[in-house]
């Protein structure tokens, strides 16, 4: 098998069911092992609210993320692999620098968006309008190993994610079941939410790793810069920050990242215990957002977006050899005209690695 058969013949095997769990090293990286069976190196589930030690309801309200990351594909077999999957895939592989670890991700996520109102049925025409995004994605992600043990790391991650936003998204009956759950008002507008579309984005990032030479084994620290740009219908953006974390034993991934496009990294080269603080941003000029602009081709609920929106969000992270938990209080500057406030919201992360 050549390196560039690989990526779509991971996601035809996931449908076929070929696939078994493992793990791997991440620094330093070892040589591929051909003929070797698919393995997905971590889970991860992520949940962010505006109830977690914020209390409100409102802007963006909820997010949920599931999603699986596969161990270095180069090792992956493509034996009964069907050929036209094996040809769609040296397209994808030509991505890859010779001999540089590689890998894929699939996701599963939906995003809640609410105006501050939520008790009336009226549409208020001044308000953020109803809407969620429901979506599945499929990562690449391309991994450049520091050349020594003084050097930086680099990860390029493409991805593509699709989905639809509308009353086909499920907003309405997973908010309002939630919250008849938990025995707490529904919200009462989501005749007024943004109509059915498809969505489709392409998005592109590049992030490094710079840290201190005992990060991995004791105290360190490490900093994590990244610049993207997203491509499609439902959000259009230029993105750049950076992290900074601290802590004991750091886990050797690219950073704690809230719910967003190629968002997740599972460096395995782990310790028995970690634990760290850090604190990020992250800043977009944004030129689309389908949750605030509306539908593409048809009247719908809008209002007028800011073009600079930033996230600003500080957390606490801990785990072993076979998980990771991490938390984080994140603040998302004023997104459109007329909004008082800022958005505050929790993030919560629960990752295991086999």
């Amino acid at each position: 098998m050549t390196r560039r058969t690989t990526p779509l013949l991971l996601l035809a095997s996931l449908v076929i069911g070929h696939w078994s769990f493992g793990a791997e090293g991440d620094a330093p990286f070892p040589p591929a092992v051909v003929d070797q069976p698919l393995r997905f190196g971590s889970f991860s589930l992520y949940t962010e609210n505006d109830k977690y030690f914020a209390g409100t309801d409102q802007n963006y309200t909820n997010g949920l993320k599931l999603s699986a990351l596969s161990t270095d594909l180069r090792s992956f077999t493509d034996d009964s692999v069907p050929a036209p999957i094996r040809g769609l895939s040296r397209l994808l592989g030509n991505l890859v620098p010779p001999d540089k670890p590689y890998k894929l991700g699939l996701s599963l996520g939906q995003n809640i968006y609410t105006p501050e109102d939520t008790l009336t049925t009226a549409y208020i025409p001044t308000a953020r309008p109803y809407s969620a995004w429901l979506y599945l994605g499929v990562a690449f992600q391309i991994y450049h190993p520091p050349a020594d043990i003084d050097g930086i790391a680099r990860l390029d991650v493409f991805e593509i994610t699709a989905g639809i936003v509308g009353p086909s998204a499920l907003g309405r009956e997973v908010q309002n079941g939630v919250h008849e759950f938990i025995e707490v008002d529904r919200a009462n507008g989501w005749d007024n939410q943004i109509h059915d579309e498809p969505g489709l984005n392409f998005v592109y990032e590049r992030k490094y790793r710079l840290s201190t030479r005992e990060a991995r084994t004791g105290w360190g620290a490490d900093f994590i810069p990244h610049a993207g740009l997203s491509l499609g219908n439902v959000f259009t953006y230029a993105n750049a920050g950076f992290e900074v974390r601290a802590g004991y034993c750091l886990p050797a991934d690219f950073g704690s990242n809230l719910i967003r496009p190629s968002g997740d990294s599972n460096g395995q080269h782990r310790q028995p215990f970690n634990v760290f603080l850090f604190a990020a941003t992250d800043g977009r000029a944004v030129a689309r957002d389908i949750t605030l602009d509306g539908n593409t081709f048809r009247d719908s609920p809008s209002i007028d977006k800011k073009p600079l929106v930033a996230d600003l969000y500080a957390g606490l992270g801990f785990g072993t050899m076979h998980w990771q938990l991490t938390y984080a209080q994140a603040y998302r500057t004023i997104e459109f005209e007329g909004q008082d406030s800022r958005s505050v919201f929790g993030s919560l992360s629960l990752s295991f690695f086999y």
